[in-house]
């Protein structure tokens, strides 16, 4: 077994992981005078979990899924078989806890005081992202990376006062969003003129959101980080030493044989960052994070008619599905589904998320070259990440962002940064720290 050691006197930092949030925690690391090893079992960084995400930045939209609304229409989620949520019992006890901390976190102050936490970190993850993008000319053009606002439209209108509320309380923090109605609504986004599904009610108009390829920007991150890339190498096992610190990692080939021998890498500190592998990599350590992985699709779609095609971006609420523009390509994604480590790509979904196109923005897309793609998002019952410390000397973790990864990636990876370089984060730390 060969084994791989630092420079002498040099902090060495292994991240697993290099997804979104691992790219961002490498470059953060290598900010802050780190050596990095970056490892992932993908060969390239950004082809996992990030490969087909929603493409939107949602600064202004970090609402937990567990919310009373949410408790209160899961039976009837449930229940349809066209419901963009979807459970399946796990024979788990960890399953049972992450369930029970969910419904325990569907309350107003919680959701409140949990909006407000993410509200932060999504600030310092805009403005990580824009200093990185800032760094060097093309960062944005490479990356897909635009602001072309963000419209969500509700084809309720009992809608409103909530809406209405939620808004006015955000205000406090900082976002900057406006209803507004459906004439309105049409004239921010004339695509939306020929939508089909029910007449809009109304909108909600934030002009600062933005949208950004996240497979592309953990590419960019990886390799601008200067780490040292194990990329196709998949992390076996951790390993401790007599005093239970993590010292090192086995890494194997991801295509290798069972029994093939497996290489040491040793490092200073170890960051799990591997999306639903980062439980199967604490489960022997006697780790068991409240994260369960929640399934996610999406469609990009070649874009035909650009007149027909949104240039904003869409959030349609009533079916849960949101629309980026991403060059030539309409990036449609949307459900949730908490049903284990199930990674099929059921026909019906991807046709659904076709289907939805099809409805709300007719003759814009063509459908002979479907790039589907789905994901397993690590979610936290409250909707926090866990970003700190864990209780083995030597591991961190930075996981469980659910679908506000892109979003938060940025942030959580500057705020992990801190905290391992003994630094005071400009945000409390406190709200994400693990309980693994």
């Amino acid at each position: 077994m060969k084994t791989h050691t630092a420079p002498a006197g040099q902090r060495h930092a292994c991240v697993i992981g290099a997804g979104i949030v691992g790219a961002a925690t490498a470059q953060a690391l290598a900010e802050r005078g780190w050596r990095v090893t970056l490892v992932d079992a993908q060969p390239q960084a950004g082809r996992g979990e990030s490969l087909g995400n929603g493409a939107q930045l949602s600064y202004s939209y970090v609402e937990p899924l567990a919310t009373p609304d949410a408790l209160k229409n899961l039976p009837k989620w449930l229940l349809s078989p066209t419901s963009p949520l979807r459970w399946r019992p796990q024979p788990r006890l960890g399953h049972a806890r992450w369930l029970s901390e969910f419904i325990a976190a569907c309350q107003w102050p919680t959701v409140r005081r949990t909006s407000e936490q993410l509200l932060a970190l999504a600030a310092e993850s805009r403005h990580t992202l824009h200093r990185w993008l800032a760094a060097q000319p093309g960062r944005a053009e490479a990356t897909r990376h635009t602001r072309p606002g963000k419209l969500v439209i509700y084809r309720k209108p009992e809608a409103l006062a909530g809406v209405q509320r939620q808004i006015d309380w955000q205000r406090a923090w900082g976002c900057e969003q406006a209803i507004v109605g459906a004439d309105e609504v049409k004239r921010l986004e004339p695509a939306l003129a020929a939508t089909g599904g029910g007449p809009i009610a109304f909108g909600v108009w934030t002009a600062s959101e933005e949208v950004i390829d996240a497979a592309r920007l953990a590419v960019l991150l990886a390799e601008s980080s200067g780490a040292t890339l194990r990329l196709g190498q998949r992390v076996t096992a951790l390993q401790r030493d007599a005093a239970g610190r993590v010292v090192a990692c086995l890494l194997a080939p991801a295509d290798a044989a069972a029994g093939q021998a497996a290489e040491r890498l040793e490092a200073d500190a170890f960051v799990l960052a591997a999306g639903p592998a980062t439980l199967q990599l604490l489960r022997p350590l006697g780790g068991r994070p409240p994260i369960e992985p929640i399934k996610g699709y999406s469609v990009s779609l070649p874009i035909v008619d650009d007149g027909a095609a949104p240039r904003v971006s869409i959030t349609d609420n009533g079916r849960k599905l949101v629309h980026a523009r991403l060059g030539d390509r309409l990036r449609v994604a949307g459900f949730a589904e908490l049903i284990g480590m199930n990674r099929e790509l059921p026909p019906r979904r991807i046709e659904a998320l076709c289907q939805a196109v099809r409805e709300t923005f007719p003759g814009a897309c063509r459908f002979d070259d479907v790039q589907p793609w789905t994901g397993l998002r690590p979610a936290t019952p409250s909707g926090r990440p866990q970003v700190g410390p864990t209780r083995w000397p030597g591991l961190w973790l930075n996981a469980g962002h659910g679908a506000l990864g892109l979003t938060l990636a940025c942030g959580s990876a500057s705020l992990l940064a801190d905290l391992m370089a003994g630094e005071t984060p400009p945000l409390n730390p406190e709200p994400f720290r693990v309980t693994a």
